[in-house]
């Protein structure tokens, strides 16, 4: 979805790629039986209201150009797990353990850092010049996710488990993702992580590991798309009342719709209520199948960052995979995402001036900076 020039996108990719199916790779369906009831978590574990921008842009920090080529206007692939399991195969929404493994490295190794999903969607992507965004996501709270073994240890094999390891061996590399949870407040589904008890530690650890936790509704149901308002409302407001059953004062801003499927009312999809419970969205995740936007840019089709229309990516070597766009973005440097160290400035090469949202970039109070070659040719 993304492209990283001004001109048409047919001159980035082969016409084939823009007839690419959208993937509804959704949520493992067997997920339609999980709950039970909650403690409260300490409120010094909750996440804090996201910082509103400042009222003037912070100074603009210089960049050497003939160290690193900039193209803030390229694509940020969303990564989508699921379940990890102890097998060889991919099969449906279960990822080998050890191919998880070989994702998380070679992103390393092509100088891709994990950010949080609230600073991509603020604009405030802060990874080193020259090293590219990426950002993880874990749909459904399953074990494969987050699991202790029968000493009460986090199992090393668990997506927690091999994040933490990386990020002991490799400092660099920061512990940030998104699980997007499913929770057990009354329902008849399993507690989140399917161990209930861990649940409210598994919750506590996420915060505290600076990992994010985000909607994905109460029940995980397909037709959204049929229902009547309030029904979505909700579905949405409720799932934010049982996280807060964990973690009272978490600020629930992040959204993930099961299997994609938006709502006929997009608009609920931002903001609502139900029940005396409130909610509001920063953003609202797709269900595949492409790279994203810049978020002060436009997507691989021409058309402006939209917060609450964001595409993801979901694992596996078949088209339109992780490893399929990984793979492309490397072969054409046109496409990626890029940084120039400074996460208060956007900075693209002439040619990809076109692609940048001037007005969301005033409104976010952040800098824009163009240059030919090693030289700045203009600065907003």
């Amino acid at each position: 979805m993304r492209s990283a020039r001004s001109f048409s996108v047919s001159t980035l990719v082969p016409a084939s790629l823009l007839c690419a199916a959208a993937l509804t790779s959704g949520c493992h369906s067997s997920l339609l039986a999980r709950f039970h009831h909650a403690k409260a978590a300490p409120a010094e574990n909750a996440r804090p209201k996201v910082a509103a921008a400042p009222a003037q842009s912070l100074p603009m920090l210089p960049v050497d150009f003939t160290k690193v080529q900039p193209n803030e206007a390229g694509l940020v692939p969303i990564l989508e797990y699921h379940d990890l399991v102890m097998t060889a195969k991919t099969t449906g929404y279960q990822y080998p353990v050890a191919a998880f493994r070989q994702d998380i490295q070679w992103l390393y190794d092509h100088n891709y850092r994990p950010v949080s999903l609230d600073d991509y969607v603020n604009g405030k992507i802060d990874v080193p010049a020259g090293m590219s965004p990426v950002i993880l996501t874990f749909d459904d709270a399953l074990r494969g996710q987050f699991n202790y073994t029968t000493d009460g240890k986090i199992d090393p094999n668990c997506a927690v488990g091999i994040l933490d390891d990386f990020h002991a061996k490799h400092p660099d590399w920061p512990l940030k993702g998104t699980f997007f949870v499913l929770t057990n407040v009354g329902t008849t589904l399993p507690p989140p992580f399917y161990q209930k008890a861990y649940a409210q530690g598994k919750m506590d650890y996420l915060i505290k590991d600076g990992f994010e936790v985000g909607n994905h509704t109460i029940h995980h149901l397909i037709g959204m798309r049929h229902w009547p308002d309030a029904r979505v409302e909700a579905e949405l407001a409720g799932a934010v009342a049982n996280i807060h059953s964990y973690l009272p004062s978490y600020n629930v801003d992040t959204l993930a719709l099961p299997y994609g499927v938006f709502p006929k009312n997009k608009k609920l999809v931002i903001s609502g209520s139900s029940g005396g419970q409130a909610y509001r969205n920063i953003c609202a995740l797709k269900a595949g199948a492409d790279p994203a936007a810049s978020p002060m840019g436009k997507d691989f089709y021409g058309h402006p960052f939209d917060p609450y229309y964001i595409p993801r990516i979901i694992p596996g070597a078949g088209k339109y995979t992780i490893r399929y766009w990984l793979d492309l973005m490397e072969k054409d440097k046109n496409l990626k995402y890029v940084s120039d160290g400074d996460p208060n400035t956007f900075t693209v090469s002439a040619i990809a001036k076109g692609q940048m949202n001037l007005p969301r970039l005033q409104k976010a109070h952040l800098h824009l900076r163009v240059y030919n070659g090693t030289q700045v040719s203009s600065t907003t």
